[in-house]
């Protein structure tokens, strides 16, 4: 058995490599989601540009929440084996020996709220099946939906008056600016914002749930 003040270092070494790992991993593959959303806005019909908020609510919305879960679950489970492994090396037969990671995780979420300031930690264990449900500040089966300038729904609406090169080109513009837009909310939810740090988000929850284990893997070494 090592001894506690070495544990206690082994361990802090540890949340600090898995949360390297987990902000470099986020960024990383945020394009991938980028690429399908494109896609589906690329593929909706011009008509859908007056409904953008429909479109996202039924096309895009659960494209980004399967992408979220997925991805979640890949890293969790990546985080139970690095905790797994972690745990036998360092504790070697402690408390937390027969646990999974999402077990401490749960169970770490009390003590890290006690240990540091809620603002935070957006959300923890379990916190994804909400941020699932209210991605880009929609709520599936209804809620609020991604808001649009009224001038920009004005213009799509006389889009059909327009002759064919003008209205390709005015077409291509809305998307654009659709784009933009999902792709911007998106980085939010994934990747958090510092001046909404109240806004939950994969990251946040990531890393609030590592750092809840961290803590709770500390006040256990004796």
């Amino acid at each position: 058995m090592l001894p506690v003040e070495i544990q206690k270092a082994e361990i802090l070494d540890w949340w600090e490599t898995e949360r390297d790992h987990i902000s470099r991993a986020l960024p990383d593959r945020l394009p991938e989601l980028f690429y399908r959303v494109d896609q589906t806005i690329d593929g909706m019909p011009v008509r859908a540009l007056m409904r953008r908020g429909k479109f996202h609510s039924e096309q895009i919305e659960p494209i980004v929440v399967e992408w979220l879960e997925k991805l979640y679950r890949e890293l969790t489970h990546d985080l139970d084996n690095s905790f797994r492994s972690s745990l036998e090396t360092v504790e070697g037969g402690g408390p937390l020996d027969s646990w999974s990671y999402g077990e401490a995780a749960t169970a770490g979420a009390a003590i890290a709220v006690s240990a540091a300031p809620i603002a935070g930690i957006p959300f923890f264990a379990g916190g994804i099946a909400s941020a699932g449900v209210t991605i880009l500040g929609v709520t599936v089966g209804g809620g609020a939906l991604l808001a649009f300038p009224v001038a920009a729904l004005a213009g799509s609406a006389v889009l059909f008056a327009a002759g064919p090169a003008a209205r390709g080109k005015a077409v291509s513009h809305l998307k654009s600016r659709f784009k933009a837009t999902v792709h911007s909310a998106i980085e939010t939810r994934v990747l958090g914002n510092t001046e909404e740090p109240v806004v939950p988000s994969l990251k946040g929850t990531l890393l609030g749930e590592l750092r809840g284990v961290t803590l709770q893997r500390i006040e256990m070494v004796k």
